[in-house]
């Protein structure tokens, strides 16, 4: 997971600095790219955490659960990479785009352990 990490920050730093005023077709809402980010990261973290140590499973099992998460909302890989690089090449629709993330995450957590208490 901390790879994932790595790796996302040098894409959003290297593609932040581009943009190439191109109008972008099929870019997710950025409601909708929060959800899909949301079960991306949860999908790499589980496959990450199940294969521990055996990182050819990791990997491959890993393409099939982001394949999953790609149906379920029913977008294709190509739209996700693409608007991924599209968000990364707009500095201030990311950031929004990654606080809406957290904030997000967050309440799931609250939500999650409110029924523990």
């Amino acid at each position: 997971m901390m790879r994932f990490f790595v790796f996302l920050m040098v894409v959003i730093g290297l593609g932040g600095c581009t943009d190439n005023g191109k109008a972008h077709k099929n870019i997710l809402p950025q409601e909708k790219m929060k959800l899909v980010l949301f079960d991306v990261l949860r999908a790499q973290e589980y496959a990450t955490l199940k294969y521990a140590g055996d990182t050819t499973a990791t990997n491959k099992n890993m393409e099939v659960m982001l394949q999953q998460v790609f149906d379920i909302h029913k977008i294709t890989k190509d739209d996700f990479y693409e608007s991924f690089t599209y968000y990364e090449a707009h500095p201030n629709e990311n950031k929004q785009l990654f606080d809406s993330l957290s904030t997000y995450t967050n309440q799931k957590r609250q939500d999650m352990y409110s029924h523990l208490r």
